[in-house]
């Protein structure tokens, strides 16, 4: 298996808070994973785990047979900003990741040039970031991680601060970049809908500590329509865990508000 979570455990120190609970995935390479839950589950926790970001309590998490100790190359985190450099162009920014990793001048603009392409910004690739959209600036921080070429692209709510217009755009662009790829991704998402378009399986995270409460298999062909039938009766489904999880952590702590009042 490509990547692997046994049993991982996240415990904060000083809070006793277990935010993680026995995690345990195996995730094939070229798979399309996303990640759901009700807030305050562990989602982008989990996801800083694999990132080496953070360490787990107990577990281990291993990617192409070697265990993740630490941040590396073969893992590019994406998140909910862009977090791009404002003294460099868009060029510039997608340059930055493959400059590092020691590509020779040549070759870190043949590479920016193919996925600024990729990515339809290739004729702004001149632009200052503060003169593109929230969304152009989504996909020159898409383009970079596309550009390191890592074994494993982990995504935590790329799209979630842009206008739907924006997020139904760029949401088409990455399913086609992953069709034709075919990239290991684990996509944080709010959005069961965003899931649904995007998963070849969802996983149902549970909070008080997050914990794996149902994995879903997709069925669906891609390109999927938003609209069709079974896509609304799984989105559905998946909805009606997410919002009982919720209803259930509500009711414990109103129980345990309760009890300490007495």
């Amino acid at each position: 298996m490509y990547l692997t979570l046994n049993s991982v455990s996240k415990l904060f120190t000083g809070t006793g808070k277990e935010t993680l609970k026995e995690i345990s995935l195996e995730v094939e390479k070229g798979e399309f994973i996303c990640i759901v839950g009700p807030s305050g589950c562990g989602k982008s926790t989990l996801l800083n785990l694999v990132a080496g970001l953070d360490s787990p309590t107990s577990g281990e998490i291993i990617l192409d047979g070697k265990k993740i100790t630490g941040p590396g190359a073969d893992r590019v985190v994406m998140f909910q900003e862009a977090a791009l450099y404002p003294w460099l162009n868009v060029m510039e920014n997608v340059m930055f990741g493959i400059k590092a990793a020691g590509y020779k001048k040549e070759k870190q603009k043949e590479v920016a040039e193919k996925y600024l392409k990729m990515v339809r910004l290739f004729q702004y690739k001149d632009y200052p970031i503060h003169k593109i959209s929230g969304g152009m600036q989504q996909r020159t921080a898409l383009a970079r991680a596309l550009a390191l070429d890592s074994k494993l692209l982990l995504m935590d709510e790329p799209f979630s601060a842009l206008d739907k217009q924006t997020i139904h755009i760029l949401r088409a662009e990455l399913e086609e970049i992953w069709e034709t790829h075919k990239k290991t991704i684990l996509y944080v998402t709010h959005s069961v809908e965003e899931a649904v378009y995007f998963a070849d399986r969802i996983v149902i995270l549970a909070e008080n500590p997050g914990r794996m409460k149902e994995i879903v298999s997709v069925p669906f062909k891609r390109p999927r329509d938003i609209e069709s039938a079974d896509f609304l009766s799984l989105r559905k489904h998946i909805l009606s865990q997410v919002q009982l999880s919720a209803w259930q952590i509500a009711e414990e702590e109103f129980d345990k508000r309760e009890a300490a009042e007495l």
